[in-house]
């Protein structure tokens, strides 16, 4: 049997260990990178660059405990491009902290990214030389004059117009078809 002494000192060491369990631990910055030292050399070891501004951020979600590694998915409104086969809206992944390397978005922001393939996705980490649009002057004026990335082409555009123009007409020619069916029982019944 335990005495009164063992009792105190085994219920300190389940209170610490409880309220050590509870803490969150500080942060540890695990990242490290060897930065580009110029434009250049970072537009030619991306895949894709160019400037957008952030208008979605999707992240996986997980049942279990989450990790600043976890991917997320940043969808952007790209305004120019410099290089890489970049659509109007384009998405790329990073990890969610700054801890892993991730680059930080902000929704409704606007940023000259530099990214790279990795499968099929296209990954930014901190430690390409992505950066707020407001802060990037010295990219834009070495990047030069970009090109518009690529509209949705016009076939697309006009098969959704037509197929639209279609039902319409459908529905119109249904609508009249009824009115004559209506107009005609009407004036059937009138002559008896």
């Amino acid at each position: 049997m335990l005495s009164s002494r063992k009792w105190i000192w085994f219920g300190v060491v389940i209170s610490v260990l409880l309220g050590s369990a509870a803490l969150k631990p500080e942060a540890a910055s695990a990242c490290s990178c060897a930065i580009v030292s110029n434009v250049q050399e970072a537009k030619q070891s991306s895949d894709a660059v160019f400037d957008g501004t952030v208008i979605g951020k999707k992240t996986a979600s997980k049942l279990f405990a989450s990790s600043s590694a976890d991917p997320v998915t940043w969808t952007f409104q790209v305004n120019e491009v410099w290089k890489g086969k970049v659509a109007p809206v384009l998405s790329v992944t990073s990890a969610e902290s700054g801890d892993s390397c991730g680059y930080e978005f902000r929704e409704g922001q606007r940023y000259v990214v530099y990214a790279r393939k990795t499968g099929e996705t296209l990954d930014v980490s901190l430690c390409s030389r992505t950066a707020l649009y407001s802060a990037a002057g010295q990219d834009l004026a070495d990047l030069g004059v970009g090109s518009v990335p690529p509209q949705q082409p016009a076939a697309a555009a006009d098969s959704q117009s037509g197929f639209l123009l279609w039902w319409l007409l459908l529905l119109a020619a249904a609508a009249v078809l009824a009115a004559m069916i209506y107009y005609k029982r009407r004036s059937k019944k009138q002559t008896f």
